[in-house]
């Protein structure tokens, strides 16, 4: 067994070091995405209910940003800027810088990028069920995962469309007050999970 792992091990290393997988050269990859998400993004605490899924960031939705990523050979570094819940209340808004790996596969090329973010929560509980709220916006920071494969094609492989998968937790969180009428006032705990899936489209510079 243990010359088995080896051996794999082995040939797992000399797979990534070969040219074809790994790739050459470098360049800038801009690109636009377009895709469905899932938020789990508000807690609410006692006191209040009758708030819809959509209220309490607990919806499906969709997404639409850019990026833009340098790569060198594996190495991939970036920006993105996204936007959630277009049309929706409580819009977001990702401001982030990614980093991970690229490989190449002929003329496919798959990425594993992390993400590290300001996440934005803009128009807080804009619900018919609340009548007034303390605050409209707040700033979270979030780390999240985002892992890609993308087809290049045309004159010289400068035109890409792909797929992305990602995963974003808000790793801190901001307390909101409500209220409700009367006297009948209450907090949302905001920050959560974010999980979706993107179409990806764009030019290799």
């Amino acid at each position: 067994m243990r010359k088995l792992l080896q051996t794999c091990l082995a040939l797992s290393l000399a797979l990534l070091a070969s040219p074809a997988v790994a790739g050459d050269g470098s360049g800038i990859d801009l690109t636009l995405h377009y895709g469905l998400d899932k938020y789990d993004a508000v807690g609410l605490k006692s006191g209040v209910g009758g708030i819809s899924n959509s209220g309490q960031l607990k919806d499906t939705s969709t997404n639409l940003g850019a990026t833009a990523i340098y790569w060198s050979g594996m190495p991939e570094f970036g920006v993105i800027g996204e936007i959630g819940r277009p049309g929706k209340n409580g819009t977001t808004t990702l401001l982030g810088v990614l980093g991970g790996l690229g490989f190449d596969l002929g003329g496919f090329r798959l990425e594993a990028l992390g993400e590290l973010g300001a996440h934005r929560y803009g128009d807080l509980l804009t619900d018919s069920a609340v009548v007034t709220r303390s605050s409209s916006e707040a700033w979270l920071v979030s780390v999240g995962l985002r892992p890609g494969l993308t087809l290049h094609f045309g004159p010289g492989g400068k035109l890409l469309v792909g797929v992305w998968a990602f995963a974003r937790w808000d790793v801190t969180s901001r307390d909101v007050k409500v209220n409700l009428g009367g006297n009948n006032d209450s907090t949302y705990k905001l920050g959560g999970t974010q999980f979706g899936a993107s179409l990806r489209a764009g030019f290799r510079l």
